[in-house]
């Protein structure tokens, strides 16, 4: 049995922080003591005073599920206090079909599972079936609506997929090929969940100028599963869309005192990520491999440098975070030789699965989505080597937790900060017996320093480990202790999210 003691108890639920004692038998926290209280004999004492004990953080948006089997340890996570990532965002689900990573070989999700626990994780793993990676099983980048046949299938690795633990539905209508999907489609896959109590997650099909009609959107395909949604990294894109915050943060607070269970994440950061060939502009985004369009002659290249000069997001300030141009603001091409479009066109056509961070975002915005009480943190980030410049995208993937802390809590209170990394998130992806210190549920444990928490890291890769972390527990194992940063125990494990039906 271990005693963690000295600490002041945040158990996640929102109620004031208790310095008291709590105790852990095997996985489960089986109790708690006042503090200086006799402890039980044979009980090994863990001393953690002066600091902050709480619920293991979940990762609400996270894309470790190729990466974290080629990095197991997960330090990028493991060290910012997370113990459960929901992988799967944005509609891709990379685990849904033949696949391989970090020496391992899987067709379809079962096998991944499988994989998974394989491998040893050091963080457990939530599950959502993505709608691009089916649509892709299904029908490759056909842009045309699904024949019933196809809908069908898709349905069936959809059911699959849920009965196989699945937390819900998640979609990407930004990306191909699920921008070549209408919204009675995504409604008809989202039909699959009604009844079980899961998720319908959207990265949505506009953040920017369409913002307000995507919300909708998102909206009416919850209500055609379980009604219960979650918008992926909620934001207002772009200067000129700002001014909508209010009309959005209205329209999520009128369906949820409607009824519907409405939620999102939020990574602490103004600057997005994602592939660099999110610059195009209609009608080049809906070509699946631009990198052979603009191979194929000079004139296509001329076309898409000529296009990238209306792109809808901002091409001078994009910052490239991967290969040969890693580091660079494409607003410096022309050091290169070039223009910011024709830099972008060139990473597009050699390097055509570079991802990009851009400046779209408004701090004040920011902030008050992060103030709202039904906004969990989600770094939208995957598992990386710590501090090595060649293995890196955003800073996001190692520093949401602490900077969402030291945000929230200066906004709303360190136990509403705790909350919203902890039992918000569980309470929406239904995991079961996690985001809550309490007697019977698992021994996931953040233990840290309030004041020091923090992040350093920059958007150029160089160190990126969050300070002030204490030790994580798993299952009631240590994976982290800041005093032994090399030993990481894996102890997480796939948490299979049940039907309600």
């Amino acid at each position: 049995m271990k005693a963690i003691c000295g600490g002041l108890i945040c158990d996640g639920t929102g109620s004031v922080p208790e310095k008291k004692t709590m105790l852990i038998d095997g996985e489960y926290i089986v109790g708690f003591l006042p503090d200086e209280a006799p402890l039980p004999e044979g009980a090994e004492k863990i001393d953690v005073s002066g600091l902050l004990v709480c619920p293991g953080f979940i990762d609400s948006h996270a894309h470790s599920d190729l990466k974290k089997l080629i990095y197991p340890e997960l330090k990028t996570k493991l060290l910012q206090g997370v113990t459960t990532e929901v992988l799967g965002n944005c509609g891709a689900s990379g685990y849904m079909a033949r696949n391989s990573a970090g020496g391992y070989e899987w067709d379809g999700f079962k096998g991944y599972i499988d994989a998974l626990a394989q491998s040893r994780q050091s963080v457990n793993s939530v599950c959502l079936c993505g709608h691009n990676s089916i649509r892709y099983i299904v029908m490759k980048y056909d842009d045309r609506p699904p024949t019933a046949a196809e809908l069908d299938a898709m349905k069936g690795l959809i059911r699959d997929a849920l009965d196989l633990g699945a937390a819900g539905f998640s979609t990407g209508l930004v990306y191909l090929p699920g921008k070549y999907s209408d919204t009675e489609e995504v409604k008809a896959l989202a039909s699959c969940l009604k009844g079980t109590g899961k998720v319908y997650a959207s990265h949505i099909r506009g953040e920017g100028d369409t913002l307000l009609e995507a919300v909708d959107e998102a909206i009416a395909v919850a209500k055609a599963g379980d009604a219960t949604l979650e918008i992926s990294h909620l934001k207002t894109f772009m200067p000129r869309n700002f001014g909508k915050i209010d009309a959005l943060i209205e329209k999520i607070e009128t369906a949820r005192s409607a009824g519907m269970r409405v939620f999102a994440d939020r990574y602490p950061y103004i600057y997005s990520c994602t592939g660099i060939r999110q610059l195009l502009p209609p009608p080049y985004d809906k070509i699946a491999k631009v990198s052979d369009f603009l191979k194929e002659s000079n004139a296509h290249f001329k076309e898409v440098v000529e296009a990238l000069k209306h792109s809808p997001r901002d091409v001078p300030t994009t910052i490239v975070c991967e290969g040969k141009f890693r580091g660079c603001v494409l607003g410096d091409a022309a050091k290169f030789g070039m223009s910011p479009e024709e830099l972008a066109a060139t990473i597009m056509r050699d390097e055509p699965s570079v991802h990009g961070a851009f400046l779209c975002m408004s701090e004040d915005n920011m902030r008050k989505i992060l103030s709202r009480s039904w906004v969990s943190a989600g770094s939208d980030g995957m598992s990386y080597q710590l501090d090595n410049p060649e293995d890196f995208m955003h800073p996001r993937a190692a520093g949401t937790f602490p900077l969402f802390f030291r945000i929230v809590s200066g906004l709303c209170g360190v136990t509403e900060a705790v909350r919203r990394m902890t039992s918000l998130p569980a309470e929406v992806f239904g995991i079961p017996k996690r985001g809550v210190l309490k007697e019977g549920y698992y021994a996931d444990v953040a233990i840290f320093d309030a004041d020091a928490f923090n992040s350093v890291g920059d958007y150029h890769g160089g160190s990126q480990a969050p300070i002030g972390m204490r030790c994580v527990l798993v299952a009631g194992n240590v994976a982290y202790d800041s005093e032994r940063p090399n030993e990481i125990g894996r102890f997480g494990r796939y948490i299979p999210i049940s039907n309600a039906i």
